[in-house]
């Protein structure tokens, strides 16, 4: 029989409540709403490690959770956020603040958790239209209206073809950003229930073929496991589709190479897609952007969201994304999802 340390009170909270022993870091009781946003009961929560509820690409040990509360035990309260998997497959974000507590005499350590994740996607949302959106439209449209100007006053110059290009170049740019927005909008709004098992290999292996259909002059290649399985929606298909398209578009060879390998990792449980190419290095800033704590300077422009959509689509997914250099030339691009639970 379950013993609660609770008083039924805190079950109306908004805010997950649970208490711990202050030595083992063991949940020895948690109210209605703690159930609600990790979705498992107070006797799964007991019995199971923390691994089992926190999303792959962040986990944390039972160790690490056990020195969080030992720390706020000893008067030092924790604070961090924590990306959790919960038992459908969908991936909340959560804040959790641990203090220390007296219950009867005794010393526990109180948690409280407050599910962040509408907090961290509109977050994300105006961290992207700040840093990349609004600096890259502002310098694209005063290029757009510089070379207007200059066209009025050249209309007979022999420069006034390629200017023209130039604006319709610019002009195809910020449409493709509305595109992204577009995907980007459907991946954050995105459903656990419309995530499904996908064969790794087949995926990858039917984009390869649309994109050898549209660009034949490139060689492509799919190697690797075919019995790798993820769960996963369309936020993949946007990942590996701006992987192969940026290793093409970018490409400066005159015979552009994309190698896609696919891979499981039985260490981290997860399916690897490799796209790997010859062209040119991606700018240190186009990654490093990618980062929370990563400014851009005035003089930046950014190539556009690709990038982003690629960070997004797998974030929401409970992955990882990684970038390399490839040898002796190009770039190196890593997608790993969890894989499918049997």
């Amino acid at each position: 029989m379950t013993t609660h340390m609770l008083p039924p009170f805190l079950d109306s909270l908004e805010t997950g409540i649970s208490i711990h022993d202050p030595e083992t870091g063991t949940i020895l009781d948690v109210n209605d709403q703690f159930e609600e946003i990790f979705g498992y009961s107070l006797t799964a929560l007991r019995e199971q490690p923390m691994a089992t509820f926190t999303a792959p690409s962040m986990q944390m040990t039972s160790e690490e959770v056990h020195q969080h509360v030992r720390s706020a035990a000893t008067g030092e309260p924790q604070s961090f956020e924590l990306q959790i998997e919960r038992p459908n497959g969908e991936y909340r974000w959560v804040d959790i603040q641990l203090t220390q507590t007296a219950i009867s005499s005794e010393k526990y350590v109180l948690g409280q958790v407050s599910d962040v994740t509408e907090y961290k996607v509109r977050e994300q949302l105006l961290r992207l239209l700040h840093r990349v959106l609004r600096h890259n439209l502002r310098n694209d449209m005063n290029i757009l209206i510089g070379y207007a100007d200059r066209v009025k006053t050249s209309v007979e110059s022999e420069q006034l073809e390629d200017q023209i290009e130039t604006i319709l170049d610019i002009a195809s740019e910020v449409g493709a950003l509305s595109d992204s927005l577009d995907q980007i909008e459907q991946i954050v709004q995105s459903d656990a229930t419309e995530r499904e098992a996908i064969n790794l290999h087949r995926m990858v292996t039917n984009r390869v073929q649309e994109f050898q259909s549209a660009h034949s002059s490139v060689t492509f290649t799919v190697e690797g496991a075919s019995d790798v399985w993820v769960t996963a929606d369309s936020g993949l298909q946007y990942a590996i589709d701006n992987a192969i398209e940026n290793a093409i578009v970018h490409n400066d060879q005159e015979t552009p190479e994309v190698a896609v390998t696919v891979t499981e990792d039985t260490e981290t449980d997860q399916g690897v897609v490799r796209i790997a190419d010859n062209g040119p290095s991606i700018p240190d800033i186009e990654i490093e952007v990618l980062q929370d704590n990563t400014d851009i300077h005035s003089t930046f422009h950014g190539s556009g969201i690709g990038l982003w959509l690629m960070k997004w689509s797998v974030d929401s997914l409970g992955g990882e994304l990684s970038f390399g250099a490839n040898d002796p030339r190009g770039n190196v691009v890593e997608i790993a999802i969890p894989n499918t639970k049997q």
